[in-house]
């Protein structure tokens, strides 16, 4: 994996992570590369896909390409973290949850190397406990921040103190490709297809995927996730609201129209899915994220 050149920045974040690629340019973030494969082709994400590319990926999966993802390396990061510790940067990396990848405990396997090396540079290591738009949430706040002047090391630590205020409620359309993860059984996938059921899934506070309910059809699926934000939201916390969705963006318009009318002072941003996550929930993938209570069910 090569080196990508970019500008100073105190937040670094992997690529697993959605939100409008305007915020990321607008406040230099910097994406942490990661290799997705599609077919027989591996590629390197450095960057939000467009919503041309992203239509390209689900349309291959749905042609029935096989998709699959690859860690990064504890190698990789140190040498990200060794080029802006040789400049004097600290750095604040938001991670794909530790539940889900690997990506955290390689990060801060990295981390304390570099510190070894650079005594006195601070590399803070957040586990978002969180994937997609809740990372994009996160790392919205620390921007936020750090423009009020808060120092790299406290908003650190306020972010992983709020990491747990963050909500994904989310609905798989194909349930091929749980059963492909192994998050499900074979006979499950063929019973729940076979009777138009949609799984509906949560982050559980240690960063785990879990089911917590199923309903037959798109329609009932997409109102239970309004009904999870009407009765999960905390409105004493930002409003921001991430839907995001593997290629089915009119119904992710019409889920906006729905938030917003439980919600009128919700600023509602819709993003693509990226194939990161997106390679294993499979297009038709619809999510909403926000700050609220997540463990309300």
């Amino acid at each position: 994996m090569v080196l990508i050149p970019f500008q100073k920045s105190d937040f670094f974040i992997d690529a697993s992570v959605d939100i409008d690629q305007q915020f990321i340019e607008d406040n230099k973030i910097v994406i942490i590369p990661m290799k997705y494969i599609l077919g027989d082709t591996e590629r390197l994400m450095e960057n939000r896909l467009t919503d041309h590319q992203l239509l390209e990926f689900y349309n291959a999966m749905r042609n029935g390409e096989m998709t699959h993802t690859s860690q990064i390396t504890p190698y990789f990061y140190q040498e990200v973290f060794r080029r802006e510790a040789s400049l004097g940067h600290d750095i604040l990396y938001i991670s794909l949850s530790g539940g889900l990848s690997s990506t955290c405990s390689s990060a801060r396997t990295a981390a304390e190397e570099i510190e070894d090396e650079f005594p006195g540079l601070k590399i803070e290591i957040v586990d978002s406990l969180a994937a997609t738009g809740g990372m994009g949430l996160l790392l919205m706040s620390a921007v936020r921040a750090e423009k009020d002047g808060v120092p790299l090391s406290e908003n650190a630590k306020a972010l992983r103190e709020n990491a747990l205020r963050i909500c994904h409620w989310f609905l798989v359309d194909d349930l091929k490709y749980l059963r492909r993860g192994g998050r499900i059984s074979a006979a499950t996938a063929v019973a729940g297809t076979v009777l138009n059921i949609k799984p509906i899934l949560k982050i559980a506070d240690d960063g785990t995927l879990v089911s917590i309910a199923k309903k037959r059809g798109l329609g009932k699926a997409s109102s239970f996730l309004t009904e999870c934000y009407e009765a999960a939201v905390d409105r004493s916390l930002p409003g921001d609201v991430i839907i995001a969705h593997a290629d089915c963006e009119t119904e992710a318009e019409a889920m906006k129209k729905r938030i917003l009318i439980a919600n009128p002072d919700a600023n509602v941003l819709i993003c693509g899915l990226g194939p990161v996550i997106g390679a294993h929930t499979g297009p038709g993938m619809l999510a909403v994220i926000h700050w609220g209570n997540r463990d309300y069910i």
